[in-house]
């Protein structure tokens, strides 16, 4: 089963469960609460009573919100039972927490107050509703995986030719359910020229994603292998002692297996990933309803000043290598790149009178916030590049594409600390600190890095 499908089946699962679950308490509430039996002459009518069935309506929904900030569908293959049971006690307690202070504490019986057992009469209901819902979909899939048809199709990409004789390899797939459909190897005399002969197999047969076996020494191949896998979207396994000389950290906890890491993407929790997409969602959507009146009034400064489009389009590389256009406010004058892309310093003779304005306080990027909104960008990340300097940046730092892992920003730790740069040589310091920002990202990095750039905008050190 393929992973949208799986994620479609966590979600229907997790919406019934959830509508049985509240369909049963409400039961257990009409029976428990003897001012409702008084009301309401059977329970039939209590069901269609308006505060019930909007309760029908609005809490499921409630609920998924809650399971999608939980990070519960970003990894839906082979998941965890241990921590399907814990991410579901957490999500069950605050749903019953929040159905209690929204609905239970409004009801019209003042007795109603004094019975806070019907929090543990839902959370109870809820938990044995959605986590056995969960655990059946989770088992199934799971034996699914070892089945033939559910073995994950796998390409071994290798620097050892004899890497499909190793019986160890064998073992550690069929443990997790992939089966190698292709071996392609990548030898130290070679190029990575072999980007055809992996298209080639992409075109000719469907895979699942991608293992890496390379050598201890040999990091630097490793990376330019992830530059040219990450396009593809699918994920790119390792173990973990190659993750830990890759990423110089390892962190898992199944204790059963040796497990693959997939380095597509970053090795962080995803209740920090879901949270960050939600904050990155709300602050652009909040941010471009109060700041459009702003972006209208620099757009008009603008077109008075020079011709040319209010808005200039640029295409960056983003998440997995994938290009997007970035949305800025024009800061030089139409044309200003006629012959090649070339870098801005803080005399730009190229740069607007209002734009060396809008630069100071880096209001230029306001249009920014869209990109964040449409999912190109986060708030805070590893500034987007264009494909020309990312492949000189490539030359001298392959460890480059490991910043492909996360959404590049609107703001990152290299702006904070770094500032614009205005060469490859520069670009190239200035990523040691996105290294360390993907390594170490957490909800309260992210909150500093932006306190930092605030003050940047405050003081007019934007370049």
């Amino acid at each position: 089963m393929s992973i949208t499908k799986q994620r479609i089946l966590y979600v229907v699962t997790d919406y019934l469960s959830t509508l049985a679950a509240v369909l049963v308490f409400t039961a257990f509430r009409f029976h428990l609460v003897g001012e409702l039996a008084h009301t309401y002459e059977s329970i039939s009518a209590f069901y269609k009573s308006e505060g019930v069935i909007l309760t029908m309506v609005f809490f499921p929904l409630f609920m998924l919100a809650l399971y999608c900030l939980s990070g519960y569908y970003i990894s839906v293959i082979d998941k965890s039972r241990m921590k399907e049971f814990i991410d579901t006690a957490v999500c069950v307690l605050i749903g019953a927490v929040s159905f209690f202070m929204i609905v239970l504490i409004n009801d019209a019986f003042p007795e109603r107050l004094y019975n806070y057992e019907l929090i543990l009469v839902l959370a109870v209901v809820m938990f044995v509703f959605i986590y056995g819902a969960r655990v059946s979909v989770t088992t199934i899939s799971k034996r699914l995986l070892r089945t033939e048809a559910g073995i994950r199709k796998i390409v071994v990409i290798s620097a050892d030719e004899k890497c499909h004789e190793s019986k160890a390899l064998d073992s550690l797939l069929e443990g997790e359910g992939m089966r190698p459909v292709a071996w392609v190897n990548i030898s130290k005399s070679q190029d990575i020229n072999s980007e055809n002969e992996l298209r080639k197999l992409m075109d000719s047969m469907k895979v699942d994603g991608f293992l890496l076996n390379i050598p201890a020494d040999e990091r630097y191949m490793c990376f330019r292998i992830l530059d040219i896998l990450f396009p593809y979207e699918l994920p790119i396994y390792i173990t973990p002692y190659d993750y830990e000389l890759v990423m110089s950290k390892v962190r898992y906890d199944n204790v059963l297996s040796e497990p693959l890491i997939d380095i597509s993407r970053s090795d962080f929790p995803d209740h920090v990933l879901a949270m960050k997409r939600f904050s990155d969602i709300l602050v652009s959507f909040i941010g471009l309803a109060v700041l459009t009146p702003v972006i209208f009034a620099l757009g008009v400064a603008v077109k008075m000043q020079s011709p040319g489009p209010v808005i200039y389009s640029q295409e960056r590389i983003g998440y997995h290598k994938r290009p997007f256009n970035i949305y800025k406010l024009r800061s030089m004058y139409d044309g200003a790149e006629a012959d090649s892309p070339l870098l801005s310093g803080k005399d730009d003779s190229r740069v607007t009178p209002i734009g060396k304005f809008m630069r100071k306080y880096r209001l230029d990027e306001l249009p920014n916030l869209w990109n964040v909104l449409c999912g190109d960008m986060s708030i805070v990340g590893p500034r987007p590049e264009r494909k020309y300097f990312i492949d000189r940046i490539l030359q001298s730092a392959p460890y480059y594409s490991l910043l492909h892992q996360v959404r590049p920003g609107l703001t990152s730790w290299g702006m904070v600390k770094y500032g614009y740069a205005s060469s490859v040589d520069e670009m190239i310091e200035r990523l040691r600190y996105d290294i360390l920002y993907i390594q170490n990202l957490t909800p309260s990095l992210d909150f500093k890095i932006i306190f930092y750039t605030f003050r940047t905008l405050v003081r007019g050190e934007g370049i």
